[in-house]
């Protein structure tokens, strides 16, 4: 199952220092505590990937992106353009909160997000927050939320051919009031009816100072292969996805409207499925400078969420209201500690109400340490399809339900930083995948992970995490599937010259637990670890261009992230990209 759209905005942190609240200078984050400010001032664990470091290291979608990260786990089923789902901290897709400008992109009938459907158009950064986060987030951010932000952008061009037929063209520019780009990208696949052409397209207007308005559509059609053991090659499918959005802000208000409508077509020998679902919502949040050190954020939301598709011959037309009120205490309580409290209360037309605290701490030992922990719960509610699936849905589901722990110690280095983290949590009342759904499962996750950046020499930065986790059915005991219990990243650069660089990004995954469904019944098995390596080769050309010529996989090791999808092997790709 695929493409997108639900739910709404974002987290928990504090202020700087024992000041008053500052216009935070960058680099600063917008997920914590839903306002601008700077990851050392958050309890929250961050990570924050700029598009100079994406370009840096040849990086071309969204879901390559989001593997650089600690404690984050991309279920890629195939090459380019097959479905691609975030896993965090061992908690499942339909578990994380996938944000395009503050805008929910979970599908209301599938659960989750493809991230396969997001381009890198007009990405600024992407900002990717661990934990448990329905405090300020709402449902569906157990482990965690993914927010892509884009911002106004040069004039730029990019051409990109590679193997299995890959090809991207993109382009972008504006004004000081309008910016505008065009993507258009696609592949021949790496097995029959593997292939797709996607385009997406963004419009973001400023016709006031304080006035944001933004169009973004994606459509796409691909083949859908299914695994290697049941191959289904005449299936197809199709999305269109459209985000529009309307922002006025001040020093200390926001008001925000939104609009997000999909429509996914899966076409199969044996029939055709139409999802066609559509979010409309709206914001209203405030902040008040209580004190010099203390500081409060306050609002409330409004959605409504609608679902009219036909699934295999039966239709399904439904609604459901959401409204959410939200608050968040931040304060300075010594020139050492920060803290936060954060509180959320979400009532849903279809199932009840949740109500979600959250706390954290920040303390610094000294100008170089600091410590910070967290808790809060966190909740996820039954899809559509959970609830209206005709013959295997159950209208009584409750939500799912967990509460969530970390500490973390960071400190900062002579030419770089590094961090630890451990995190845990306890999540009951999980939604069965059996007809009907019921909430009987209970799980337990562990983990901790360790994250490096470093300045080798003038012209050499090393960047390199680990992440060593443990998630539990408590129920039978079983290990859950497609969490993998060690992970590892790193990334090397060397600039060679002024005008020319070298890169290295490597990946370990270990072994990982999964479900074969090419036997009836399915049956449980244990996919090795294996790693992937990729090279980048960049040269500037004249004041404008930069060429890259990349390698991925080139051990060509033969995997499979999720069981019955082999990755791709060695390709090779070169790209220029043109800024004017």
């Amino acid at each position: 199952m695929r493409r997108a759209v639900v739910l709404i905005l974002l987290v928990a942190a504090i202020p700087a220092a024992a000041q008053p609240p500052p216009e935070f200078e960058l680099p600063e984050v917008i997920i914590p505590g839903r306002r601008p400010q700077p990851l050392g001032s958050t309890p929250a664990s961050v990570t924050v990937l700029t598009r100079e470091e994406l370009d840096a290291l040849g990086i071309g979608t969204v879901a390559d992106a989001l593997q650089l990260v600690p404690e984050v786990f991309i279920r890629g089923y195939g090459g380019a353009g097959s479905l691609a789902e975030a896993s965090i901290r061992g908690f499942g897709p339909g578990q994380v909160l996938v944000l395009l400008d503050g805008v929910p992109l979970n599908n209301v009938a599938l659960g989750q997000a493809d991230l396969s459907t997001i381009s890198l158009l007009g990405v600024e950064r992407i900002e990717v927050l661990r934990g448990p986060f329905a405090a300020l987030a709402g449902s569906g951010a157990l482990g965690g939320v993914i927010n892509i932000v884009t911002g106004r952008a040069h004039p730029t061009a990019t051409v990109r051919y590679g193997g299995a037929g890959e090809r991207r063209l993109s382009l972008a520019g504006g004004t000081g009031t309008a910016t505008y780009g065009l993507d258009l990208s696609g592949s021949d696949g790496i097995r029959p009816n593997s292939d797709h052409a996607d385009v997406t397209a963004r419009l973001e207007l400023r016709p006031r100072e304080r006035l944001r308005l933004s169009v973004h559509h994606h459509r796409a059609h691909l083949g859908s292969p299914g695994d290697l053991g049941a191959p289904t090659p005449f299936d197809r499918q199709a999305s269109d996805r459209t985000v529009v959005q309307a922002q006025w802000s001040a020093q200390t208000l926001l008001i925000r409207g939104y609009y997000a409508g999909e429509r996914l077509v899966f076409d199969t020998p044996f029939g055709t499925s139409i999802y066609q679902a559509a979010v409309a919502g709206g914001e209203w949040q405030r902040r008040w400078a209580v004190s010099p050190s203390r500081l409060v954020v306050a609002g409330v939301e409004v959605q409504a969420q609608r679902l009219d598709a036909v699934v295999f011959g039966s239709a399904i037309r439904e609604d459901a209201v959401l409204a959410a009120g939200y608050a968040q205490y931040d304060a300075v309580l010594s020139p050492r500690t920060l803290a936060s409290l954060g509180l959320r209360l979400d009532a849903h037309s279809r199932y009840g109400t949740a109500l979600n605290p959250r706390a954290g701490i920040v303390y610094s030992l000294d100008e170089r340490t600091r410590i910070r922990a967290a808790v809060g719960r966190t909740f996820r509610g039954p899809t559509f399809l959970h609830l209206f699936f005709p013959g295997c849905s159950n209208p009584d589901l409750s939500a799912e339900s967990a509460w969530a722990a970390e500490v973390g110690l960071e400190r900062t280095l002579s030419r770089g930083t590094i961090s630890a983290t451990a995190f845990g949590a306890e999540a009951r009342n999980l939604i069965t995948t059996g007809c009907p759904p019921v909430n009987v499962n209970e799980a337990s996750f562990r983990g901790i992970s360790l994250e490096g950046r470093a300045r080798i020499s003038a012209g050499t930065e090393l960047r390199a995490n680990l992440t060593a986790q443990q998630a539990v059915d408590r129920i039978s005991g079983a290990p859950l599937p497609r969490v993998p219990a060690l992970a590892l990243n790193a990334t090397v650069t060397h600039r060679l010259s002024p005008a020319s660089s070298v890169a290295a990004v490597l990946r370990y995954v270990g072994v990982r637990h999964d479900i074969d469904f090419s036997t009836f019944p399915a049956v449980p098995v244990e996919l090795p670890g294996y790693v992937d390596l990729g090279l980048r080769y960049q040269r500037r050309v004249g004041e404008t261009w930069m060429v890259t010529i990349g390698v991925d996989n080139v051990l060509d090791a033969r995997y499979e992230v999720v069981k019955g999808f082999p990755a791709a092997g060695r390709r090779v790709f070169i790209s220029a990209s043109g800024r004017f």
